[in-house]
């Protein structure tokens, strides 16, 4: 099966400058996806659970549990049992992203929404795959905390 897109490999000595790029298009995309998507739905991403929790629960939830399981089982697995398949980078990449989204079902638009950042995620984990299994875990997780700092201090702030 051919690919649909090229995945890039990121040289080691750019990880600094392609984390930052990966990041802010993390967070463009996910700012259109949910500026988009509240068009439809209003207050989709106001998850219930999540108020109902203390704010340092959350916090630790979002930014430290969230990305490491995810990462685990969203990319990590995932993308390396279908290269193990022999599976192309780019069909991967959109699994995983699908994996990802389908992580967060809270309501479809909300789906919808983490798929995006599902993709980015998973090309990036493929963007660094030839740096070893712990550059790409740890950078992604990085990334994945980051964004959902982001995401905790403008729904709590």
């Amino acid at each position: 099966m051919s690919d649909i897109f090229k995945v890039i490999a990121i040289p080691k000595h750019r990880n600094l400058y392609f984390f930052l790029v990966f990041f802010l298009i993390e967070e463009m995309t996910n700012w259109g996806a949910y500026y988009l998507f509240d068009h439809f739905s209003p207050g989709f991403a106001d998850i219930e659970e999540y108020h109902k929790q203390g704010l340092t629960f959350t916090f630790v939830l979002l930014v430290i549990v969230a990305p490491i399981l995810e990462t685990f089982f969203a990319q990590f697995f995932i993308l390396e049992v279908l290269r193990k398949l022999k599976v192309s980078a780019s069909i991967s990449v959109v699994i995983a992203a699908i994996v990802f989204g389908l992580f967060h079902y809270y309501n479809i638009w909300y789906i919808l929404a983490t798929i995006i950042s599902g993709f980015v995620f998973a090309y990036y984990y493929m963007a660094l795959r030839p740096q070893g299994k712990w550059n790409k875990i740890l950078l992604l997780i990085a990334l994945h905390a980051m964004a959902n700092i982001v995401a905790f201090f403008s729904t709590y702030a």
